[in-house]
């Protein structure tokens, strides 16, 4: 049985990057221990956060001995209560949800992509990868029995708010937010992760101007 989420928001986002991390590992050769220190050294994370977040999850490997991957990889997987193969319906254009098979193959990261929705009418028939294209209206339709909780929005700006709507109604709680726009109206019970590209541009710019002045100013 999954476990209740009583860890803050940001372990939880360590914990699914760690679950990533193992996840590649694992791919291509995992070593027979690894410890917190390796763990934090390749992601960039102080040791005693790894094992704060990792104390979340439950007694795992013995102090001073490290980890079983394979064991911690599974007890992440529990705890973030996804599977193998998580199911998640994705929302955009065909050529927007081609493009996304390119940069996010969703299959390496134990994603399974169970429905594809467009919000252009001529898109509906095609397949994607080895799915069927449906109209964005078809989400009314979306089997209950594929238990699927999650969403991929990537469509045009005009469209995120019906999308939302038609997700919220179809029993999708959680939605990762691509498409770059700035005011939502969040359906209730729904949890909205949201990529805002310009502003990670502006900020990012930002930090760059404050480190090369920074630089200059030495």
């Amino acid at each position: 049985m999954a476990q209740l989420r009583t860890a803050p928001d940001a372990t939880l986002y360590r914990l699914s990057l760690y679950h990533c991390y193992l996840g590649e590992l694992l791919r291509v050769g995992a070593p027979d221990r690894i410890t917190s220190r390796q763990l934090a050294d390749e992601l960039g994370i102080k040791e005693e956060t790894v094992r704060r977040d990792v104390s979340f999850v439950g007694d795992i490997g013995r102090p001073g001995a490290g980890y079983d991957p394979l064991v911690l990889f599974r007890e992440f997987t529990e705890f973030l209560s996804v599977s193998d193969e998580y199911p998640i319906v994705m929302v955009g254009t065909a050529r927007t949800l081609e493009a996304l098979q390119v940069v996010f193959p969703s299959e390496r990261y134990g994603v399974k992509p169970v429905g594809l929705f467009s919000e252009l009418p001529e898109d509906a028939g095609l397949v994607v990868g080895a799915l069927e294209v449906g109209h964005l209206t078809d989400l009314k339709r979306l089997d209950p029995a594929l238990q699927v909780t999650v969403g991929l929005v990537a469509c045009s700006p005009g469209w995120v708010q019906i999308s939302l709507d038609l997700l919220a109604a179809a029993g999708i709680t959680g939605v990762l937010l691509l498409t770059s726009i700035i005011k939502i109206r969040k359906p209730e019970g729904m949890t909205i992760s949201q990529i805002r590209m310009p502003c990670d541009i502006k900020s990012l710019a930002c930090k760059c101007r404050v480190s090369v002045g920074a630089v200059g100013n030495r």
